[in-house]
């Protein structure tokens, strides 16, 4: 997230001085951004930087998984698994879950993590991927009818188990690579139990028609400034430290978020095209991996603030940046 700095010509909106977070946005570790302007979603009142640095990449995700999920269910109800459940997007998707009657049993890795995930959805069956008998826990949980989908940010040599969980004619959604090892595609069952194998990525989000993109952009705002709790921190850095933060986002047993903060710089550092319609912003609490769009769309140069570190502000005199995820105003 960052706060508008200065804005090109013919920007009305947002107004310099209003804090903003954006995504995608590329370059989002740095003191300033330029961004187009219809990118810069002003943070509702009363949401905290650090909050507002993980308002959009995270919930936008969820709502492409969810969009995804339905696909898959074609209507019916079927037990859903997600794996990684303790992570920032995980707690999301549970908390997605409760609301819209969702089937879901959550894989963590460890027992403070199971532990965690009972407390905050004691509904919802937690399984261990350490213990032994992990794969017949979920089947158990799921039922006769069995795995419908598969939720998965892991990849790598856990994908064969997971295949082996689905019922026939299900689906897994990969979104996520957090895991070690790799598995072929011709050891999967896709052919005999006519399995489907579906990528999702939020960074094909912008590609969305604008009347949906909208909508999830709404429901970011509201999500943030209801449930702020879902919006975890685990620690912030100063961008200069930004190896030390993405050594930190990377440990298995991290809770939340981390983000990159940077002091606030005048406005005057900040060049912006007249000719071009852009908004000049100082940044605060932002995801990392968003990505400027060109220079001839509108655009808003925000000074940053918050952002997240590698694997996401702040009071608003000060800039953050989140070193994993994405967006950052100049």
């Amino acid at each position: 997230m960052g706060v508008v700095e200065s804005v090109g010509a013919g920007v009305h909106a947002p107004r310099p001085g209003q804090r903003v977070a954006f995504f995608p946005v590329q370059g989002t570790w740095s003191d300033f951004v330029v961004v187009p302007a219809d990118l810069a979603v002003p943070v509702p009142d009363g949401v905290s930087d650090e909050t507002a640095a993980l308002m959009l990449v995270n919930p936008l995700t969820v709502r492409m998984l969810h969009r995804a999920v339905e696909d898959a269910l074609c209507g019916q109800r079927g037990t859903v698994v997600q794996t990684a459940a303790g992570s920032s997007v995980g707690r999301l998707i549970s908390a997605a879950a409760v609301r819209h009657d969702l089937q879901l049993v959550n894989l963590v890795r460890g027992d403070s993590g199971a532990q965690r995930t009972r407390r905050l959805y004691p509904s919802q069956p937690v399984v261990v991927t350490r213990d032994g008998d992990w794969r017949e826990q979920v089947r158990r949980h799921a039922g006769e009818r069995g795995v419908r989908v598969v939720l998965d940010s892991v990849g790598g040599a856990m994908t064969r188990d997971l295949s082996a969980l689905l019922a026939e004619g299900g689906t897994l959604i990969s979104y996520g690579q957090l895991g070690s090892g790799t598995t072929p595609l011709e050891a999967l069952p896709l052919i005999a139990r006519a399995l489907t194998v579906r990528g999702v990525s939020v960074l094909r989000w912008s590609s969305l028609a604008p009347e949906e993109r909208a909508r999830d952009v709404a429901f970011a705002r509201d999500l943030a400034r209801r449930s702020p709790e879902l919006f975890e921190v685990a620690a912030s850095y100063d961008l200069a430290d930004f190896e030390a933060a993405v050594e930190h986002a990377r440990r298995p047993a991290k809770s939340g978020t981390v983000l990159l903060t940077t002091a606030r710089t005048a406005a005057s550092e900040q060049p912006t095209a007249a000719s071009e319609r852009r908004t000049a912003a100082s940044r605060q609490p932002t995801a990392a991996s968003e990505q400027p769009k060109a220079a001839s769309e509108p655009r808003t140069a925000a000074s940053r603030q918050p952002t997240t570190a590698s694997p996401r502000p702040t009071t608003a005199p000060e800039r953050r940046t989140a070193a994993s995820e994405q967006g950052g105003v100049r």
